[in-house]
């Protein structure tokens, strides 16, 4: 058990003896960046739309059928939409809900 101390001790002594070269390759000296090599960063910058608003009436935007859009989907998400009974949607949905939201506003 000494042995095995005195011989760790030893090779401490002689690591830290090393040249810096030697200590580099070891992995024993912490090397800083390069302030040549490091690149500054673009600056942010928003997205062209960012000052758009959202709709607040939709009457005029047409809906499609659920019909027409199961049309552009692959097998797997027909069958999806076949599960969950997609096609029995209701038109006036979001009125609903918008009626619904205002309700529970109310109530608070």
């Amino acid at each position: 058990m000494k042995n095995s101390v005195l011989i760790v001790m030893a090779a401490v002594l002689v690591l830290s003896a090393c040249s810096t070269e030697t200590k580099r390759k070891l992995g024993l000296v912490s090397q800083g960046p390069d302030e040549f090599m490091v690149m500054s960063r673009a600056p942010l910058s928003l997205p062209p739309e960012y000052g758009l608003r959202p709709v607040k009436d939709m009457s005029g935007v047409q809906q499609l059928d659920m019909s027409e859009r199961m049309a552009g989907m692959d097998l797997s998400e027909q069958k999806l939409m076949a599960k969950i009974d997609a096609a029995q949607t209701d038109a006036n949905i979001k009125a609903k809900i918008e009626k619904e939201f205002r309700e529970m506003n109310a109530e608070k």
